[in-house]
């Protein structure tokens, strides 16, 4: 080169056309499989607390009113505290975007306390269907004279058999059924 040029910092076209060839060929191919796998593991949801209380709040009415409608009927509704607990994580899990530790926690204790509101509101529905007709009774008058219906033991008998069927089924919601399989030794065949 001759002194008087000035050396261009521009590389020429086919100088850089072979250091991209280059490094494509040097590069290891990404299977896009791979790809999305690791773009799953690695996007980890943070779950958001207050919606996440909302959902399971939400997730529990229809376990509550379930056990207002068959308590209604005569029927023991324990069976519904196994739907408390489901409808409570799945609440959670859809408005809160994933569900940690500390979300089926706070799942937990909703769902914990629900069959006393149920038992609580059926209550209130049994006196409303009672003397709405008779003395006019409101909703509200229904509502505050639970506690004074609490106090006959038939009714309170009543309510603690709902209730223990009901922890007992709720106990039941929380375990997780996985089948026991049998593993061969690798390399073995097994026999029949």
């Amino acid at each position: 080169m001759p002194m008087n040029e000035t050396a261009s910092p521009v590389t020429p076209i086919t100088d850089a056309a072979q250091d991209a060839a280059t490094a494509q060929e040097q590069a290891p191919a990404i299977n896009p499989a791979d790809a999305m796998i690791g773009n799953i593991t690695a996007e980890k949801r943070v779950a958001s607390v207050l919606p996440g209380l909302i959902g399971a709040l939400l997730g529990v009415i229809p376990g509550v009113l379930l056990w207002i409608l068959l308590g209604q009927l005569g029927y023991i509704a324990g069976i519904c505290g196994w739907l408390m607990v489901r409808g409570a994580i799945f609440g959670y899990t859809k408005l809160a975007g994933a569900i940690d530790r500390k979300g089926e926690i706070f799942a937990t204790i909703i769902a914990v306390f629900m069959p006393l509101v149920s038992e609580y509101l059926g209550i209130a529905v049994s006196v409303y269907r009672t003397f709405h007709k008779v003395d006019g009774t409101t909703v509200l008058d229904s509502l505050a004279s639970v506690p004074l219906n609490l106090s006959d033991p038939d009714i309170l008998r009543g309510i603690i058999i709902n209730l223990v069927i009901g922890y007992v089924l709720f106990a039941i919601g929380f375990i997780r059924f996985k089948p026991k399989q049998k593993s061969q030794p690798s390399g073995q065949i097994p026999r029949l």
